[in-house]
């Protein structure tokens, strides 16, 4: 199961709304129109309430498992939030020990049959998608993680700060360019005609590393029977390290399912049993399903470094960043919430755009969704759910520590968060919306207290030492939204549709 990738698709299908900005005029919206009175400044009114943005410290406690989307690649190329550079660690070993190449007695042995032989070794990583700019061609080598790894066994998942704690760049094994079209083209593999893939990145491994590998014995009582027992392979073959190292034009990200088939080391060889045949052995990354088999190491080492970049170093005075995870948050104050008077709300809606014409937004697209939660400043600094509005129709308590959160997750048609685009004079961008009518109606109803906002593009939420996973894929999208002290009419914005009771 590959969570999250998928769903970013669902989100590119979303409505347009076009907004006319004015004090007390509603805009359209796709959110529950048909609810809200028509705005006549007698019986109902509608006002635009400005909205105080800053930075917002994050800390990014995102683990992987191995069912879990990885990345591989470098976007080198990014004016406004600067670089990225995402590399994988595996660790591949056979599914069954006494391990074999091949059938039951396939001869493998030139010494016994000249027309046998090993052929080559392939590092092969399934691919599901691909983030940023395809028209870059991307360089990846691949690496023989040192044997004497410490950190780096039978892990179930590791932090995104993770890697191995063996130097292992002096131990290259393989290199190869990847031109991200091309690989929705089939590839027929040279040891196996009758066999081809598809969406696979290929990466062909030394023969020095194929000699060593093919060397090794399944006998019980051999010196060299690493091939005999899982706990015997894994003292010598710790894992690779596959590493991006695209170049200066690099642009994108590659996203990769470890536990799927086409993830595997494959051994291409010839051999005899009955007749002579071309054929290939695989060794896949455990998940623990294997008979004896510990689950395989696993780990996602994700950079980010805006060292020469808008964000944070020159940043528009006018405009708040926000980078998919591990990235960046935003905090959000409306002082002018705690004034309100009593009164009915129809509508409490929070208008997020992206500024128009930043740079790279062209091949670097938004978040497929962002969230918004509270800040909670009490004795200490603390995150919760928003609420009453993640979903109407459901009972949750954000300050209870188990029922914090509705038990079948965000009602998204209800409260948004999800990326929408608007085609107005200057041009197509992309915009959110967050609905907080409930949220604002319990604030002037019962004059609880004003939170802060933090509206960040999560991988996972995490509240009171447990995690929920969200919609987004892992460092897929960033934007740049309008602060609300932008001069133009797309700036930040709560509007509010309400009576007089």
């Amino acid at each position: 199961m590959q969570r999250k990738f998928l769903r970013l698709s669902i989100t590119r299908l979303a409505f347009i709304s076009i907004f006319n900005w004015g004090c007390t005029k509603i805009d359209n919206t796709t959110l529950g129109a048909d609810l809200i009175p028509a705005v006549d400044n007698v019986s109902t009114f509608a006002d635009t309430l400005f909205v105080d943005g800053a930075r917002e410290q994050i800390t990014d406690t995102t683990r992987l498992s191995r069912l879990e989307t990885h990345i591989l690649g470098s976007i080198n190329n990014d004016p406004v939030f600067g670089k990225t550079k995402a590399d994988i660690f595996l660790e591949l070993k056979p599914s069954f020990f006494p391990f074999y190449f091949g059938n039951s007695k396939d001869t493998i042995n030139p010494l016994v049959n000249a027309s046998t032989h090993f052929d080559s070794a392939f590092l092969c990583l399934s691919y599901l998608g691909f983030y940023g700019d395809s028209t870059k061609p991307q360089h990846f080598k691949v690496y023989q993680l040192d044997e004497n790894t410490t950190n780096f066994v039978d892990t179930a998942a590791h932090l995104l700060s993770f890697q191995p704690n063996r130097p292992f760049l002096g131990n290259l094994i393989g290199e190869t360019t990847v031109f991200q079209p091309n690989l929705k083209n089939y590839t027929f593999l040279k040891t196996s005609k009758k066999d081809s893939v598809t969406g696979q990145l290929r990466i062909k491994l030394s023969n020095s590393f194929l000699t060593s590998l093919v060397s090794r014995d399944s006998a019980k009582d051999k010196p060299n029977n690493l091939f005999y027992r899982d706990s015997l392979f894994k003292i010598k073959y710790k894992g690779f390290a596959v590493v991006a190292d695209g170049g200066n034009d690099a642009n994108g990200l590659f996203y990769i399912s470890l536990s799927n088939a086409s993830t595997r080391l494959e051994v291409h060889y010839v051999a005899t049993n009955t007749k002579l045949d071309t054929a290939f052995s695989s060794f896949p990354l455990s998940t623990g399903s294997f008979a004896s088999i510990t689950p395989s190491a696993n780990a996602n080492l994700l950079v980010r470094d805006t060292s020469a970049s808008q964000f944070p170093n020159a940043q528009d005075p006018t405009a708040l960043y926000i980078q998919s995870a591990p990235g960046s948050a935003i905090s959000l104050s409306i002082p002018a919430l705690s004034s309100l008077s009593n009164r009915i709300i129809h509508r409490a809606e929070l208008f997020l755009e992206q500024v128009p014409g930043s740079p790279g937004n062209e091949v670097l697209s938004a978040p497929a969704y962002l969230y918004l939660d509270l800040v909670d400043t009490g004795t200490t600094k603390k995150y919760k759910p928003l609420y009453y509005d993640l979903s109407p129709n459901e009972f949750y308590n954000p300050d209870n520590t188990t029922s914090f959160f509705p038990t079948s997750g965000i009602d998204h048609s209800y409260y948004g968060g999800y990326i929408r685009t608007i085609t107005d004079a200057l041009g197509t961008r992309s915009y959110y919306t967050f609905n907080l009518t409930r949220y604002v109606q319990n604030l002037v109803t019962r004059r609880g207290t004003n939170y802060k906002f933090r509206v960040f593009a999560p991988y996972n939420l995490s509240y009171y030492g447990l995690n929920r996973s969200y919609s987004n894929s892992l460092a897929f999208g960033r934007v740049k939204i309008a602060g609300g002290n932008n001069p133009n009419k797309y700036r930040l914005r709560m509007r509010i549709v309400w009576s007089r009771i």
